[in-house]
């Protein structure tokens, strides 16, 4: 499933009819741009006071909320508890006859994705276009789903929720179950293929170590570093705010202009 369908609909559900996406507590934030920096959909903008915007909250992937997990400052917020959030949705919208369609689609596609789950071997190198994290080698970092095959029904959701361009997991039709094949592929923060399992098959690595990470990189000034030449590099990414939101915002926290 493309970026641009995932922005449209979730698996056949009309995603204008779902409210997901974060909220900022300006009174938290310190303005680093990791969420600017860690979201691959388009969510957020820059702000002129130097603060992250929610732009484009339709943009927001269902049940995903690294920007959340990863800020320093738990200054992210979202509408509901993801998991319990996506499993009322995959209960009552019926989704999986989209899924299994959506899987056959991917498994065309990428056919090297059709494995033996007996003998597969997974793929210990990033593709070269996730081959570094904020400049850290991204085999350095523990991150990355583990299926539980016990658990694993073989539906198929992991694998169509994990996004194409990443395409982490294979699939063994055979035995109807689901494999870890590009485990570095994975968005480091991201764990959507589990909360979006119903059968809590898949697990990640704790997450505190990721926690501390994300810490010492805006520390170390390389986030504001990252955030300064994308500004640059993509002026669109700029926005003026309007007085009236200007207004709520210093009610939220003092911006003191530099």
């Amino acid at each position: 499933m493309s970026h641009g369908t995932e922005r449209r609909t979730w698996h056949g559900v009309d995603r204008t009819r779902l409210t997901w996406y974060p909220r900022i507590d300006y009174g938290k934030c310190t303005g680093c741009g990791l969420c600017l920096l860690t979201c691959g959909n388009d969510v957020f903008r820059w702000s002129d006071r130097g603060l992250p915007i929610v732009a484009n909250p339709g943009n927001c992937v269902l049940g995903c909320t690294t920007c959340a997990k990863l800020c320093p400052e738990d200054a992210m917020t979202f509408p509901d508890d993801p998991k319990r959030f996506l499993r009322t949705i995959i209960i009552k919208e019926k989704i999986y006859p989209n899924v299994k369609k959506e899987l056959m689609e991917r498994l065309s596609k990428y056919p090297d994705h059709r494995v033996d789950s007996r003998t597969f071997k997974l793929i210990n190198k990033p593709s070269p276009e996730f081959s570094k994290w904020h400049g850290i080698d991204r085999t350095a970092i523990r991150w990355g789903p583990m299926i539980d095959e016990d658990k694993c029904v073989g539906c198929g959701l992991c694998v169509v929720q994990c996004s194409e361009r990443r395409n982490v997991f294979g699939y063994d039709e055979t035995r109807r179950k689901s494999v870890v094949l590009y485990p570095y592929n994975c968005m480091v923060g991201c764990n959507n293929c589990q909360v979006a399992c119903l059968w809590d098959a898949i697990k990640f690595p704790d997450f505190s170590e990721l926690k501390k990470l994300a810490r010492d990189l805006v520390d170390s000034g390389i986030v504001r570093r990252e955030l300064e030449d994308r500004l640059s590099r993509n002026p669109n990414l700029l926005m003026e705010l309007p007085d009236s939101l200007i207004v709520r915002m210093t009610k939220l926290v003092k911006i003191v202009d530099k």
